[in-house]
């Protein structure tokens, strides 16, 4: 009579592992949890190793958790906004240049003449104040060269004020020309007249940039066929030079300059007169200064 065999148990070995990593980590979690005394563990090494063991890991991913935080932090936060202070800095930088470039073009405009691109008459007097007190304080002297175009009205009446305006721009490129020093300045003094203000110049340096002046225009021949001078534009020009005082007004200089450009239209036009000698009122009395003929 046959006999029925009996099956045989199978456990297979990689589950026997997990069933005892299982039972290991159920008794040391009971074990340290106090629901099991260390005595009635079922594996009461096992139990002693996880006891001292899992604190020190836990303490251990504790801190490589908060290092891994920082890190992260860092990465996702820090760094982004260290990209976008950066880039708004730059952004400032750049408009601030940007501000600076429009102001200094304002400040530009707001100095010059919009016709002939040379000093208007706001800038020529605040420099000639700067450059005269500069001028007493070193002890130089100052010259100035006033410039006025023979018979204007005449070129604006026989042309148009078109034409009067493309001459005008003419002759203050000459001057821009003629002056090529950089502490000179040119400016439009008002209509048709122009002034050319030399600091560390004395009469001598002054009258010879006026020659220059009057030769420049020559080579240049600006047509003027209706002129009673001569058939090309011409000028005259009054200069003047002085070793400037505190208690003198600024104004003298261009009061002596004037008196020349007077004298040069009188004698006949398209010349240079300059005034050696200063003739100074101030304060209502005489100054002991007065030394010019008629005084």
């Amino acid at each position: 009579m046959r006999t029925k065999s009996k099956p045989t148990l199978y456990i297979n070995p990689g589950l026997a592992g997990l069933v005892l990593a299982v039972a290991l980590a159920l008794d040391a979690a009971l074990s340290l949890g106090g629901m099991v005394p260390a005595k009635a563990a079922l594996f009461p090494n096992a139990s002693a190793l996880f006891s001292t063991l899992i604190p020190k890991l836990l303490h251990t991913g504790a801190v490589v958790a908060f290092v891994s935080g920082v890190i992260l932090a860092v990465v996702l936060i820090l760094l982004p906004m260290r990209r976008a202070y950066r880039a708004r800095e730059a952004r400032l930088v750049r408009d601030r240049k940007r501000l600076e470039e429009r102001s200094k073009a304002l400040q530009q405009q707001a100095a010059s003449d919009g016709l002939l691109g040379i000093a208007n008459r706001r800038e020529f007097e605040r420099v000639l104040d700067l450059e005269w007190r500069r001028a007493a304080r070193e002890r130089q002297p100052l010259s100035l060269v006033l410039i006025d175009i023979d018979c204007f009205k005449v070129f604006n009446d026989t042309y148009g004020h078109l034409e009067g305006d493309a001459c005008l721009c003419q002759v203050a490129s000459v001057l821009r020309e003629a002056a090529a020093r950089p502490g000179d300045l040119v400016a439009r003094y008002g209509g048709e007249e122009m002034v050319i203000l030399m600091p560390r110049t004395d009469l001598d340096g002054a009258s010879r940039m006026a020659q220059r002046v009057h030769e420049m225009l020559a080579e240049h021949a600006l047509p003027f066929p209706a002129s009673p001078v001569t058939e090309r534009v011409t000028v005259s020009i009054g200069v003047s030079a002085l070793l400037p005082k505190r208690h003198i007004d600024a104004h003298t200089l261009v009061r002596q300059a004037d008196e020349g450009l007077y004298a040069a239209k009188e004698n006949g036009r398209n010349q240079t007169v300059a005034v050696p000698r200063l003739r100074l009122i101030a304060s209502g009395q005489t100054s002991s200064l007065q030394r010019a003929s008629g005084a």
